[in-house]
């Protein structure tokens, strides 16, 4: 494992910024669900209608490490308070990656405050909040080829995903005869 500090944003280790993670965050395995239902007069409890999953939060409880003295400190702060919002001041999109699932981004925002706490000279604690709208983590476009030189030849793609994504799927025909009578099935599993 490759340690950024606990994260990376936008692809900028957050060592880079004199920032560590002081502790691995409880990132809950699902975000909170948006339930729909609806309480019928004379029935026990309510009728559940539809989910969906809502925002995925992150609270990250970090420091500023090895400010030489406070105007160091409010060097970084500075620095990386112009990471999390743009020139208006509005929050803006970003990048997010743990140092241990190095292989999925989460696009986030900041959101709420920072409570920052100047404990000491050197170290400063404060709780970085991101919240991610899309709450799905993304991982690198996975990329799989064949080639079919007969008739009936198949090809199965098999998604790693926790839930479907679009599929982008590329046909080529590299010979001399057309490509005629082909059919693309796609099956999901249900559980």
């Amino acid at each position: 494992m490759v340690d950024n500090g606990g994260w990376t944003i936008n692809g900028v280790a957050a060592s880079t910024y004199g920032i560590t993670l002081r502790y691995s965050p409880g990132i809950p395995m699902l975000p909170e669900t948006r339930d729909r239902t609806a309480e019928i007069p004379g029935r026990s409890g309510s009728y559940w209608f539809d989910s969906d999953l809502g925002q995925r939060r992150f609270s990250l409880p970090c420091d500023f490490r090895d400010c030489a003295d406070a105007a160091a400190l409010d060097v970084l702060i500075k620095a990386f308070a112009r990471v999390l919002v743009d020139v208006n001041g509005k929050p803006r999109a970003l990048s997010l990656i743990f140092d241990d699932a190095p292989t999925i981004t989460y696009t986030v925002r900041y959101a709420g405050e920072i409570p920052f706490d100047r404990a000491w000279i050197g170290c400063s604690e404060f709780t970085l909040n991101f919240i991610a709208d899309e709450p799905y983590g993304a991982e690198a476009e996975q990329t799989d080829e064949a080639t079919i030189t007969a008739s009936g030849g198949t090809m199965v793609v098999t998604g790693t995903g926790t839930v479907s994504g679009p599929a982008i799927l590329t046909i080529a025909n590299k010979g001399g005869a057309p490509i005629a009578g082909f059919t693309i099935t796609i099956e999901y599993p249900i559980s």
